[in-house]
């Protein structure tokens, strides 16, 4: 078997990349499960002028890539670290006053949110609702993702199986409930 160039190793890698869940991402992986996550950041451009197109292919302005990445350090670098939300979680977007539609400003918070690692990605895989807050906050965006609770006898049943050894995917499918759901009592469990 002849041995990968180079190149070809750098290609691989990024292929394997691009088909990776996004629950197994380092950013994401990394961070401790938590119930609640509250963060904050600068307050994003519009969504109107944060893309364009060539063609069909859906392209970021400098503009967006340079807020994202002051969004994403903000996030990372607050005193303490803050965790992950496990599975699907709502989110309150509390913003300044401005001018527009709320929901121009939602995605762009939405895309921080999983480029920095609280959420596995901003789709409706792992977001059931977003609710916007205009007018709530003085300069920043605050931003706060709770995660759907799970009710007691389905968090005492995930205890008993967890501690029989049980795997979260098998405990998630015999409860009818979320893999993210299970982790995030087993994540309580151990505090």
């Amino acid at each position: 078997m002849q041995a990968l160039s180079p190149t070809a190793q750098k290609r691989q890698k990024a292929t394997e990349a691009l088909h990776r869940r996004p629950e197994q991402r380092a950013a994401y992986f990394r961070r401790a499960i938590v119930p609640t996550v509250e963060i904050r950041f600068p307050l994003p451009p519009k969504t109107t002028t944060s893309f364009f197109r060539i063609g069909e292919t859906r392209v970021c302005t400098p503009r967006y890539r340079e807020w994202i990445g002051k969004a994403v350090l903000a996030i990372s670098t607050t005193v303490p670290v803050p965790g992950r939300i496990s599975g699907l979680c709502d989110v309150d977007i509390y913003m300044p006053a401005f001018s527009g539609k709320p929901e121009n400003r939602t995605a762009p918070c939405l895309d921080a949110a999983a480029q920095a690692g609280i959420i596995a990605a901003a789709s409706d895989q792992f977001v059931r609702e977003v609710r916007p807050h205009p007018g709530a906050e003085a300069n920043s965006i605050r931003m706060v993702l709770t995660s759907i609770p799970v009710d007691e006898q389905d968090a005492a049943d995930i205890e008993l199986r967890h501690r029989a050894g049980h795997a979260p995917k098998l405990i998630a499918a015999s409860l009818g409930i979320s893999v993210g759901q299970v982790e995030t009592v087993i994540a309580g469990m151990r505090r």
